[in-house]
């Protein structure tokens, strides 16, 4: 007697699609969507992961400079509103070709890009973005 509701639920189901044939193509056309769209996911997370691993086997190794720290001789202007002070103690924190990401010590605003080409002429900086 257990099922004897859930059997009648599914022939009022049937009946209301248009009897068995009907019903029978409905459910192999979900199945059919729910196999494409798995198959589309699987090849889609396939993609993504060879790029991830793409990404990681073409990473740049890091710069020398990278987590050191220098201080500034003379003040500059390095731009997007960084005015850099004699004094100042300047952390390298990644390198890429004639730009630096710095963090300037006690400043709130962190981080900046920096050229290697100023940092070279106002500090003690030695790198140039790539060593």
């Amino acid at each position: 007697m257990g099922n004897l509701g859930g059997y009648q639920w599914i022939t009022t189901l049937i009946k209301s699609v248009g009897g068995p044939e009907k019903a029978a193509r409905y459910v192999a056309g979900a199945a059919g969507l729910i196999f494409v769209a798995g198959g589309a996911a699987y090849a889609g997370g396939e993609k993504a992961i060879r790029l991830i691993k793409a990404r990681f086997e073409n990473r740049v190794a890091p710069c020398a400079t990278q987590g050191q720290t220098f201080r500034v001789d003379v003040g500059a202007d390095a731009g997007a509103g960084l005015i850099l002070s004699a004094g100042d103690e300047v952390r390298v924190l990644e390198c890429d070709g004639d730009a630096i990401l710095v963090e300037v010590l006690g400043d709130p605003d962190n981080p900046y890009v920096v050229s290697c080409e100023l940092m070279r002429s106002i500090s003690d900086f030695p790198g140039d973005g790539s060593t």
